[in-house]
Formats: structure tokens, C-alpha cells, sequence
């Protein structure tokens, strides 16, 4: 008894090798592998910025994959129900619990890998530049979309047997596609309900720092393995009771994920991840800051920012430092004059986007990141912002972007204006233009500032 045992395992890995050899599954995988990972690298506007991003941008293209997944186990089981390969199987004295395992494993096993895998090679591009990983969040995201595929194909393989027809993959990949429709319609009633139960919804806002709760990729996970086990226990019922008993594993998890949520009051809408909003700095002076999720690049945009730093220090009281503006699709209404605000992009390589044109973009409106003043009190006239720019540049003033040529001519004047007067005394002039921007009052180059 014992020697029948220990050769148990080694069957069961000689039937799965088998399992592997004549089905599709390692095509399935295959396909899936390599769309998934053209799809992530075809679209690389958001996720080259962090880890985080690229497993919840791979998460987008779940009903395209799933589709996929259930097509591969549908055609699977309906081609041996069409050759009636059960029949055989009917003559094998094993129970059947033992017959359909390795064929679970075998569509299971390999596309759980295949989404895993297309996160690595993604993954590579990055691994240069993004040096913040929260593993546990991370790896929840994934294992949630991993389990999706899986449950999918073990669907699949379910409805393949019960409808052995031809168009039934086809069918399911066209349901798959659609379903976000399904999704746009439960998320208007129950966006927490519609995000647990279609996985690719509910991945956060467009900001960089969007992320996905623990709590929540665990309650996923909960409900998906509930599917998975509820679909593979189907597909191996014979018997009424057993095809009952296979309707446990999706009530438990539904019900598990849904108390862990505690009905939905614990869902957050568009969550963001604070600990990758903390600033990390460079250890000397003056301070440069990023965002903790961008500290790979904050290598890359310290010479601009100092260079930009080191440009409004002829100013009396200007910035001593300069650190990420963390809310880009805002506009910043209160800034420190102490602070130059970065406004900081991370291209489709990882890295900060439009470098050598970084410095110049913080010194535009006197280093002050534009934003919309009150009607009553609009701030500095263009002409003599224009002005105070030329002359902190050491340029011209450019009369691109600006109401007319009038107010061209005029900047040219006040600049020669200032031009005239000596270093402290022009530098105060504009200083005093600085602040009048950030303060949305009236600045003049006309007279000097007040003491």
C-alpha cells in the first residue's frame, strides 16, 4: 500500500506531462504570454512610472485575455466531447475527480505562469528606474488578475463540455470582450459590487500614484478562487449532488469577500498609495525632492532644478529649494516662495521626460508653476511678466503665446528699462514682479519696489 502511494505523485506528473503534450493548453499560455505582454508594451503611456501601474494597467486588458482563456478551455473540452474521449475515460477505473485534474492543471498551472510572466518582461524595462515596490499590494494586483485567467479557463473547459459546439470559444472570447459594458452598467449602481466582481475596473484615477488596498486585492482574490473552485468542481460532477456541492466554493468566497468589505464601506474610490507621495530629497544642497515613486529619476531632473535654483538666486528672497508638485492635474493655488515646484513626467522609458528642456520650464512665470488668479485681482499685466522672464534669462522677450504685439513692444521697453539699472536694483524689480505673480497682485517694473 504504502509502495502504490509513494508512485501516486509520480503518475499524476507523468498524466499531467501528458495532459501538457496533447492539448492546447501550452498554446493557450503561449498566446497569452505574447499578447499580453505586446499589449503592456504597446501601450506605455502610464506604466513605465512604477510597478503598481504596470499591474494595474495589465489588469485593463483582462477581458481581451480572459476571452482568450475561455475560448482555449472551451474549444479543449468540446473537442474531446465531439470525439467523445469520455467514453474512453468511462472505462478507466478511476474515479472522475482523478480523470479531469490533470487537465485543470494543465490549463491552470501554465496560463497562471504565462500573466505572471508578461508582468516580468514588462517589468524589465523599468527595473532601472523604479526603485518603489510595495511587494504585498503588488503582488496582489497580480495574483487577482492571474486567478481571473485561470477561473476563466476552467470556465472554458466547463462550457465547452456542456455545449461541445463549434461556436461556443468564439462565443465566450465575444462575451469577454463585452463584458465591460455589463461592468459600466453594475458600476453605476454598486461601483464597489462591479469592481470586485469584473476585475478590470475600479484601477484607480489617472495619477501616478494610484494603487489598489490590500483589503480589496485580497476580497478579489477570495471571490476568484470561489469561481475557480466552483467551475473546476462543475466540470468534474457526474452527479447532481456533486454539481450542488460545486456551488459552495463560489458562495463562500463571494460571501468571504464581500464581508471583508464590509459591504462595500470599505471600498475606496480611486484609492492612492501616501507613502509613494513622500518626498525623498538629495542628502546636499540645495535640496532637490521627488516623490518617493519617482526617486529613480531624481538623479535626472537635480542639475535642471538646480541649474534653475542657482538662475533665481540673483533674486533677493528667492527659492531655496525645489521639490515635485505631486497633484499635476490640479492647479497649485497657494506656493511657498521658498519652493520651486517641479512639474515632473516620466516618459514611456521610466525616466523624466523633456530634460533638457526642464530648466527652462521652471523658470517660466519667474518660477512660479501657472494657475488661475481671481477675476478681482488677475495678478501682473503679461507685458511685465514677459519682461522680468527676459531679463532673468538674459534673452529677449518672446512675443509667441502673448495677447498682441502691443504687449510685445511693451515687455521690449520695460526690459531696456531694467537693463539700465543695476544688478540689486533690477533684481528687486523683478523679485518684486515674482511675488506680485504668486500673490495675485499687481506688479510694476515702471517704479521701484517699496522698501
Amino acid at each position: 500500500m504504502k509502495q502504490q502511494s509513494d508512485l501516486r505523485p509520480v503518475a499524476t506528473s507523468r498524466i499531467l506531462r501528458t495532459e501538457l503534450r496533447r492539448s492546447g493548453a501550452r498554446w493557450a499560455a503561449l498566446t497569452l504570454l505574447v499578447t499580453s505582454t505586446w499589449l503592456l508594451y504597446s501601450g506605455r503611456e502610464r506604466w513605465p512610472v512604477g510597478y503598481m501601474l504596470l499591474a494595474l494597467d495589465q489588469r485593463w486588458y483582462l477581458p481581451l485575455l480572459i476571452g482568450l482563456a475561455m475560448a482555449a478551455g472551451a474549444a479543449q473540452a468540446g473537442r474531446e466531447r465531439r470525439a467523445r474521449v469520455g467514453e474512453l475515460f468511462a472505462g478507466v477505473p478511476r474515479p472522475r475527480a482523478q480523470q479531469v485534474v490533470p487537465m485543470l492543471l494543465a490549463y491552470g498551472i501554465p496560463l497562471f505562469l504565462a500573466y505572471v510572466g508578461a508582468t516580468a518582461l514588462a517589468a524589465l524595462r523599468i527595473v532601472s528606474t523604479a526603485h518603489y515596490l510595495r511587494t504585498g499590494a503588488f503582488a496582489g494586483v497580480v495574483t487577482a488578475g492571474a486567478l481571473a485567467v485561470v477561473a476563466a479557463a476552467w470556465f472554458g473547459l466547463l462550457i465547452g463540455r456542456v455545449l461541445p459546439y463549434v461556436a461556443t470559444a468564439p462565443g465566450l472570447a465575444i462575451a469577454a470582450l463585452v463584458s465591460p459594458l455589463a461592468a459600466q452598467w453594475l458600476a453605476g449602481r454598486a461601483q464597489w459590487l462591479s469592481s470586485l466582481v469584473f476585475p478590470f475596473t475600479g484601477l484607480g484615477g489617472l495619477t501616478d500614484f494610484a494603487s489598489l488596498p490590500g483589503r480589496f486585492s485580497i476580497a478579489q482574490i477570495l471571490y476568484l478562487s470561489g469561481l475557480a473552485a466552483g467551475a473546476a468542481l462543475l466540470f468534474a460532477a457526474t452527479r447532481r449532488r456533486d454539481r450542488l456541492r460545486a456551488l459552495i466554493p463560489p458562495a463562500l468566497g463571494t460571501a468571504a469577500a464581500v464581508l471583508l468589505l464590509h459591504g462595500g464601506s470599505a471600498f475606496v474610490s480611486d484609492p492612492v498609495d501616501p507613502a509613494a507621495r513622500e518626498l525623498v530629497c538629495t542628502g546636499d544642497g540645495p535640496p532637490v525632492c521627488v516623490a518617493r515613486l519617482h526617486s529613480g529619476v531624481l538623479t535626472e531632473v537635480t542639475p535642471p532644478a538646480r541649474a534653475a535654483l542657482a538662475r533665481l538666486a540673483r533674486l533677493p528672497d528667492g527659492p531655496s529649494r525645489a521639490q515635485e508638485y505631486l497633484d499635476a492635474a490640479d492647479r497649485p493655488v497657494h506656493q511657498s516662495p521658498d519652493t520651486l515646484l517641479i512639474p515632473l513626467t516620466i516618459d514611456e522609458n521610466g525616466h523624466a521626460s523633456d530634460l533638457d528642456r526642464l530648466e527652462g520650464y521652471l523658470l517660466r512665470n519667474l518660477g512660479v508653476l501657472p494657475f488661475a488668479c481671481p477675476d478681482d485681482s488677475p495678478g501682473p499685466d503679461t507685458a511685465t511678466v514677459a519682461a522680468a522672464e527676459a531679463w532673468l534669462l538674459g534673452t529677449d522677450p518672446e512675443p509667441a503665446g502673448r495677447n498682441s504685439a502691443a504687449e510685445a513692444a511693451e515687455a521690449r521697453e520695460l526690459l531696456r528699462g531694467l537693463r539700465r539699472l543695476d544688478e540689486p536694483a533690477a533684481a528687486a524689480r523683478v523679485a518684486a514682479v515674482r511675488r506680485a505673480v504668486l500673490a495675485c497682485t499687481t506688479g510694476d517694473l515702471r517704479n521701484r519696489p517699496p522698501a
